[in-house]
């Protein structure tokens, strides 16, 4: 066959994870580096085309003209409105994973990927099936029985519809295709490609971004049922184990991460997390070098580690700025552990052995530093692949927090953490309680703050970014935080650790939780009325959680 298909290069709204639909969306750095690669490919392979058929969006028209740049030949170039990606009604602009997140995997899969299912006042499956199959049989069928070299530019449903007819499927096969960017793909390429998708892996990875915290909490406390009963893993083995899963994570964070997006601007958000990290690192300062309680050494100890690497996945997952997040995720990876060494260098007691400290820079280096260099150098020298692997594969990065929590919870020493709560002390009882009080009271700060910055400066803060900071001052990496314990922190305090590791994971699903309600709150009422203009939806009850509007359709026409 001569028709080559391609998807656009990445776009602002691939990048930041939110639906662009029929609307423009520029190309990220990352996007044009991925064209150019595409050029490379068609030059490699010596392709020229006789007619080039291009979406007249903008960052399709863009994908074109860095692939025709230096191309022999000179296409006839053909700019269609029936090759613009499918409208996506109310979902338009908004955020990918809290629309599953609040309408669930099942309706979800339904308005997207289902042929009876459309968007809300967005384009029926079936109706873009048949644009896209009119223009095949009525323009490009012709132009490839006439030996004609055909490029066809358009997006992502677009192109899966193409790779639905190249296939012979029937349309109750259709899937999502997971179509990589900018990779040129001909005829029987698209047919592999719906031969090697996978409904199977599909489900599996919208679940594992809908339900990860649920997923996480239910790990953590998988392993402290089995800690309690005395189950561990060699400590050699476990340690191991954490170190890759906190590489696995690491890798697929800086997969996602355009260098130039993590350099700071001027603004409020900045002068705000700058403030409340100093004052953790002054009331760190504080506990370690002033008092000598196990408990308040802990939680100084808490206070002093960067934030945990899931911060940016967290941030993608609730609408947040991701490169915010992920810009000083890395920030204060580097600068709190350049603190805790110069607070060491002065007080040793900080850590109580150099070995502790020697672990927390060895984990930095192996599960943060490496796997981020590696991902960042893939990125720049294959920008398809890597684009292509973290749209198919970038859950497990997600997934690997699930198992980290496992193994973190299965070494935190059950049988003592029971002990301690059988012993007629309430010491342990407010220990255990006491990191939740500590999340609690460090999110109402960071709120009260910022309320304060806003009014005594008349400056805002948008609030995904102002999400993002509470993020960063609630979410401590424990695992960079279990790395500095001596074995005498779980014997002297073992309640305190369990209640640390289990309010990590409780406090991150509270919050989001708010977030998804409010979140769910404007769609059902934006869904309640778009069902009063549009009579082909009727509603009736979302499976299980009696909390969402399912939109299915009736037999109006």
């Amino acid at each position: 066959m001569t028709l080559y298909f391609v998807r656009h290069g990445e776009s602002l709204a691939n990048e930041q994870n939110y639906f662009a639909g029929s609307k423009n969306s520029p190309l990220t750095s990352l996007g044009r580096r991925q064209a150019q690669q595409a050029a490379r490919y068609v030059r490699r392979l010596g392709l020229t085309f006789d007619e080039v058929h291009i979406s007249t969006l903008e960052r399709a028209q863009a994908t074109a003209t860095i692939i025709l740049e230096g191309a022999g030949g000179t296409p006839r170039i053909v700019h269609s409105e029936m090759l613009v990606e499918r409208d996506f009604g109310i979902f338009a602009g908004k955020n990918k994973t809290l629309i599953k997140k609040s309408i669930g995997h099942g309706l979800y899969d339904f308005c997207f990927h289902h042929p009876d299912g459309a968007p809300p006042q967005g384009e029926h499956w079936m109706d873009l099936f048949s644009r896209c199959k009119a223009y095949y049989e009525d323009v490009l069928a012709p132009l490839d029985r006439q030996g004609k070299n055909v490029l066809v530019v358009a997006h992502k449903y677009v192109v899966e519809i193409f790779a639905l007819i190249a296939s012979g499927l029937p349309t109750e096969d259709y899937i999502d295709f997971r179509l990589p960017n900018s990779r040129p793909l001909s005829w029987n390429d698209l047919k592999s490609m719906t031969a090697r998708s996978s409904s199977t892996l599909n489900y599996i990875g919208e679940h594992v971004e809908i339900y990860l915290l649920q997923w996480m909490l239910a790990a953590a406390l998988a392993g402290f049922v089995f800690s309690f009963f005395g189950m561990a893993l060699p400590h050699t083995w476990s340690s191991a184990a954490i170190v890759a899963l906190l590489a696995l994570n690491a890798f697929f964070l800086a997969l996602r991460i355009e260098p130039q997006s993590l350099r700071a601007s001027g603004g409020p958000e900045n002068v705000a997390l700058a403030i409340m990290s100093s004052a953790r690192v002054a009331g760190a300062c504080i506990l370690l070098t002033c008092f000598r309680s196990e408990w308040l050494h802990l939680v100084g100890l808490l206070l002093i580690v960067p934030p945990a690497l899931s911060v940016p996945t967290f941030s993608l997952a609730r609408g947040g700025d991701y490169f915010f997040a992920a810009r000083y995720t890395l920030v204060l990876s580097i600068v709190l552990p350049v603190i805790l060494l110069m607070l060491f260098a002065g007080h040793h007691q900080v850590v109580g052995d150099v070995r502790a400290l020697q672990r927390f820079f060895v984990v930095l280096v192996v599960a943060l530093a490496l796997p981020s260099l590696f991902a960042q150098s893939w990125r720049y020298a294959r920008p398809i692949a890597a684009g292509r692997l973290n749209t198919n594969w970038g859950w497990t990065g997600s997934l690997a927090m699930v198992f980290l929590a496992f193994l973190v919870a299965l070494r935190s020493g059950g049988p003592l953490v029971a002990a301690a709560l059988h012993s007629s002390s309430w010491h342990p009882w407010a220990a255990l309680l006491l990191p939740f009080l500590l999340f609690g009271a460090s999110r109402i700060g960071s709120a009260l703050y910022m309320l304060i910055q806003e009014r005594m400066s008349a400056r805002t803060i948008a609030p995904a970014v102002a999400r993002d900071i509470h993020l960063l001052q609630t979410s401590p990496n424990i695992f960079l935080w279990l790395s500095l314990l001596m074995p005498e922190a779980f014997r002297h305090a073992p309640t305190l650790v369990a209640g640390t590791l289990l309010g990590f994971f409780a406090f991150a699903l509270i919050d989001e939780t708010i977030v998804v309600r409010q979140f769910r709150l404007g769609v059902t009422l934006t869904m309640f009325g778009a069902h009063r203009r549009d009579r082909r939806f009727a509603d009736t009850p979302l499976g299980g959680s009696g909390e969402t509007l399912q939109l299915v359709p009736s037999s109006e026409p």
